[in-house]
């Protein structure tokens, strides 16, 4: 039955917000490389934008080791565990067709890897978001919601199920308050900041 609502799920908000726009740009957002280099580019702006800049290297430090961590643990741990077909997998598609979902998008290709569950760009991305709008409580009505629309994303390109990028929010949120916490003395929120 849970197998049966997540397909559903996907069904939906894989096809209901499609559009040619959306076709074009939702593929270039969810781009591993282009978030890598928007958090590049975030990080270096907050180093040099900061007043405390050793406190702000420190924070990217933890971020990006958080990324690392959570990335390697999703792909070689939980997805070995379950190894999950990912919805646009080779073995579903005969003649071109998708044979569990033909009035789907798949934007990013075919896959032959187990890699769907959990998500790992809502896993990361949602550890690191976390992090950082805990650090800076301002900034987590627009960072808490990007975290859901990146694994919004996933599913839209048809790469994830809602599940996958639902147990990927949860774990990652998990994941990113827990080194908030392990790390709240030394590098914990400042006001001056």
């Amino acid at each position: 039955m849970l197998t049966q609502i997540d397909y559903q799920l996907f069904i939906f908000l894989n096809t209901a917000f499609s559009n040619p726009f959306f076709d074009v740009v939702i593929p270039w957002i969810t781009s591993s490389t282009n978030l890598v280099v928007m958090y590049i580019l975030a990080s270096l702006a907050h180093i040099i934008l900061s007043k405390d800049r050793k406190l702000a290297l420190s924070r990217v430090v933890v971020a990006s080791v958080l990324l690392g961590l959570m990335d390697w643990g999703g792909h070689n741990i939980i997805k070995e565990i379950f190894e999950r077909p990912r919805p646009n997998n080779a073995a579903y598609f005969i003649n071109g067709t998708h044979q569990l979902f033909p009035q789907c998008n798949f934007l990013a290709g075919t896959s032959r890897a187990y890699l769907s569950f959990p998500s790992n760009h809502a896993l990361t991305n949602a550890a690191v978001v976390m992090v950082w709008s805990l650090w800076f409580p301002k900034m987590a009505k627009f960072l808490l919601p990007f975290a859901v629309f990146i694994g919004f994303t996933r599913i839209y390109v048809g790469v994830h199920y809602p599940f996958d990028i639902f147990f990927g929010l949860l774990f990652g949120f998990g994941f990113g308050y827990l080194t908030y916490k392990l790390t709240q003395k030394w590098i914990g929120r400042k006001d001056a900041d």
